[in-house]
């Protein structure tokens, strides 16, 4: 069964994962911006590129905490799996049908054809509670171990939108691809814009909904009229 929201998918999860992509995604823009600004470039491009990052940081972060991640082939890009769901982090293109089209490549499309993780497998917790001490050499025992079931991984797309100048929203999202191969959302929510700088300024104006306007004062002017010159 489908998730409705991200919080029905990543459960007691929710809160915790939400601040910290926040502030990876925050971190993140803030080194292309810059980066973007050193090279001078008329082109933003490379600035596009970060996108590889966003999934590094989002993995090797949560991996760091305990969670377990997977790769996606072809292009074996490793995702989170938090509460037995992938956690894609994604800059959306400047395009309307980005989303939709999330899927078309191999690789995204098989973000959705994962099979769960083994649910005996112990999860680590992002609440708060104290964490369990990674050992490398135990990492072959704690691969991820793939049900042969037919049911798949709820996959959660947190999409980014900015440019160089400005990151502009952090959004989150169930993905869900249907029989055509679209991609569509379910329980979209933003959880972080950027703060507007009038908001302070606007709160100390009266709203026109309350209160009596008042009228202009307009106040007639004598004109000097004399005769024409004949």
């Amino acid at each position: 069964m489908v998730p409705d929201s991200p919080a029905d998918a990543l459960g007691s999860h929710a809160p915790g994962l939400r601040n910290l992509l926040v502030e990876l995604v925050r971190a993140r823009h803030g080194l292309a911006s810059e980066a973007h600004l050193v090279s001078e470039s008329r082109y933003a491009m490379g600035f596009g590129s970060q996108w590889r990052d966003l999934l590094d940081d989002t993995s090797q972060t949560l991996k760091e905490r305990g969670f377990q991640s997977i790769k996606l082939g072809p292009g074996g890009h490793e995702v989170p799996v938090v509460n037995g769901s992938l956690v894609y982090v994604w800059r959306v293109a400047n395009n309307p049908k980005a989303v939709s089209e999330f899927a078309s490549s191999p690789t995204r499309k098989n973000g959705f054809m994962t099979a769960p993780l083994d649910p005996t497998l112990w999860e680590p917790s992002l609440s708060g509670e104290p964490q369990p001490v990674y050992d490398a050499s135990e990492e072959n025992e704690l691969d991820p171990v793939l049900r042969t079931v037919g049911d798949t991984m709820p996959l959660v797309l947190v999409m980014v939108e900015s440019t160089p100048r400005q990151l502009q929203s952090i959004e989150w999202a169930v993905a869900v691809l249907d029989g055509d191969g679209k991609v569509r959302l379910r329980g979209q929510e933003c959880i972080w814009e950027p703060e507007l700088a009038a908001e302070d300024a606007a709160s100390d104006v009266e709203s026109f909904d309350s209160g009596v306007p008042v009228a202009p004062v307009v106040e007639l002017q004598k004109q000097d009229r004399r005769p024409a010159d004949g």
